[in-house]
């Protein structure tokens, strides 16, 4: 996510599908991706790609009625203080900035197949040398990368 960008933004597009619809096409995904990427061939190629390693590892399965359209395979708890610093980090670096407000990674798109325990992540946000955390207000933190 972090060194392959448009990793993210397929993660990004598949995400939302699969929580607005339960279900994510392989076309609806292209066409959002094209939207961003612009209308060329290698942005639906390496569309196909990204989703069919997503399928071999298990994190989407595919129908068997329609061809082309995916639902949500494995999702995993990450436990693990630091995986969950690693993926918040993998996720910051996306992102223009390197900051966002800690709801909105825990409840990304593009983190789809991990579920990242709110309190498991403020615990481990606070003992990371490479995030900070900023209080804004009572009830949000906004996370940020350390320079």
């Amino acid at each position: 996510m972090a060194v392959y960008p448009f990793w993210a933004a397929v993660a990004a597009c598949t995400g939302r599908f699969l929580k607005l619809q339960g279900s994510a096409a392989a076309a609806h995904t292209q066409r959002c991706l094209r939207e961003h990427y612009g209308e060329r061939e290698t942005v639906s190629r390496a569309a196909r790609r990204v989703l069919r390693s997503l399928v071999d590892w298990g994190v989407f399965k595919e129908t068997v009625s329609t061809k082309g359209v995916y639902r949500q395979g494995l999702s995993l708890t990450v436990n693990d203080p630091g995986l969950v610093c690693w993926l918040i980090e993998a996720f910051l670096h996306t992102l223009s900035g390197g900051r966002t407000p800690l709801p909105t990674v825990l409840e990304s798109p593009a983190l789809f197949p991990f579920c990242l325990p709110p309190a498991i992540a403020g615990g481990a946000l606070s003992a990371s040398s490479r995030l900070e955390v900023l209080r804004l207000g009572l009830d949000e933190e906004l996370v940020i990368l350390r320079n």
